[in-house]
Formats: C-alpha cells, structure tokens, sequence
C-alpha cells in the first residue's frame, strides 16, 4: 500500500511583526516568507482588544481578504482572557470572562479560524490558591460549552505557570471536562522548560497528548525564557518534537516568534520559516 504524504500547515504568530503594521501588511509578509496561515490574536494591547467589536462590514473585509491572499487565519489567540482568567474569585470578572469567549468565538466564526487558544492558567497577576483552582474548575464547563455552542476548538495551552506547565497538565483539564469541542494547544518550549531542558522528558509528556493536541507552538527556550530566545539557539529538541508530532497525527503547527525591533524582524521570520521547515 502507498504510503500517504504527511500534510502540515505551519503558521505564523501576528506578533511576529511590528504592533503598528498594518494586518494586511502582515498577512502578505507572512505569505512571502513561506506560510501557511497567520495565527490571529486578540489581547491585552488596545488595538487587538477591541478587534472583538468589529461590525459586521470589518469582519467580512477581513474573512474576504484572507480568502483572496490564501492566508487563512486558521488559529486565534485569546490571550485578552489573561486580563479576566477563569481561576478569579470575582462573579463580575468570571462572567466578563465568559463575555470574552463568547465574543471571541462569534469572531473566529466570521473569521474562519477553527481553534482558539486559551492559556492555561486559573490567574495570572496574584497568586494561585485551592479557591482559585477550585473556581477555574467550576468555570472551565461554561467556557468550554460556549465555544461548543458556536463549533470552536478551544484548545488550552501548556503556559509558563505550575498550574498548567506541562501537556499532561494541559491534557487532565480536557479529561475533567470531556468534549470535542476541548483540546490542547501544546507548547513544546515550554514543556521543555518545564523538564529543565530534559529532551526526553519532553517527548514523553508531548506523546502523553496523543489524541488531545489539535495544535503545536513551535519556539525555542531556555530556563526561565519563554519568548525571545532564537531558533536553534535554545534547549528545545525540535528533530524529536517534531517527529513526535507527527507521530500523534498533529497537522497544525504555528512559529510562535515575538518580534524584536532591533533586529531585522523580516528576515528572521524568513529564517524561521526555513529552520522549521527543515524538520517536516
């Protein structure tokens, strides 16, 4: 029997480039540099945030010209949800929290984006408690039935905080809470931060995500850095992630690159792109 080609797309994160460029700008950039879809964010920066009040005319602008430039916004990112997290003990700031989601699904619907990120934590500026714990998991059923409500994977990703550091963690949340429309949108540099650089530990808890991961963040890292760190440059084993991966039959794969203006930010996500995928 043939073997069946190995089909993946690799995104690029939105705030790879520039706070001020235009998205427009971004998306073709990201086409030129040789991917295959730009990962959508909203979140605490004002601008991004208040994407979530786009008429009906902006929404279709957006969902139009992504068709026409074949830059789908495949994954989105909720990361405004740091700002009201599901752990706060606050009823106000729960149910604002729950306005957010609902809000953010309704515009990946317009959008055409199929998974939406949340991250994995019950609070984010204070710390946590068994209250905190216990509240994010009387809420998680409520966020989790509204994405189901408008056919959105919220996939919950493994963060920088113990609460959910690694995809085991990631990957009991979705067995507390047991839906399709509930999956993982895995980390590998921060699992890999979370063993302490330990490859193989790392492997192990990615495949622990066998049928739970619908989508991958592609970084580098090092012990307490989550962000900048340069492909290549890290403790992040990306032959063995990779083919692990695919291994557990991961397709959706996005370069989570965070831009650096004192560089040449172009040509990096260029460089990202070959580094990357010269490991598929």
């Amino acid at each position: 029997m043939e073997k069946t080609m190995y089909r993946y797309s690799l995104g690029m994160y939105e705030k790879a480039l520039p706070d001020d460029m235009p998205l427009e700008e971004k998306m073709q950039l990201a086409k030129d540099s040789g991917y295959d879809h730009v990962e959508f964010c909203v979140d605490l920066n004002e601008e991004r945030a208040a994407r979530l009040d786009w008429s009906r005319q902006e929404r279709e602008k957006w969902r139009a010209l992504s068709v026409q430039m074949g830059v789908p916004f495949t994954t989105f990112s909720l990361s405004l949800l740091r700002k009201t997290p599901l752990g706060l003990l606050d009823r106000e700031k729960n149910r604002e929290a729950f306005r957010v989601i609902d809000e953010g699904c309704r515009l990946a619907v317009d959008l055409g984006s199929r998974v939406m990120l949340v991250n994995g934590y019950d609070v984010y500026d204070e710390p946590s408690t068994p209250q905190t714990v216990e509240r994010f998991y009387e809420n998680l059923p409520v966020a989790v039935g509204i994405c189901a409500s408008h056919g959105v994977i919220m996939g919950i990703e493994n963060a920088e905080m113990p609460f959910c550091a690694s995809i085991q963690d990631a990957v009991g949340f979705c067995r507390r809470v047991p839906s399709p429309f509930f999956r993982v949108y895995g980390d590998i540099g921060n699992t890999t931060n979370t063993f302490n650089g330990n490859a193989d530990l790392a492997v192990q808890d990615l495949l622990s995500g066998k049928g739970y991961v619908t989508s991958l963040h592609l970084k580098d890292s090092i012990p307490g850095e989550y962000r900048f760190r340069d492909y290549g440059k890290g403790h992040v084993d990306f032959t063995r992630c990779i083919a692990a991966a695919k291994e557990m039959g991961v397709h959706l794969f996005t370069a989570e690159i965070f831009c650096d203006t004192s560089r040449d930010y172009i040509g990096y996500i260029r460089e990202v792109s070959r580094f990357l995928r010269g490991y598929f």
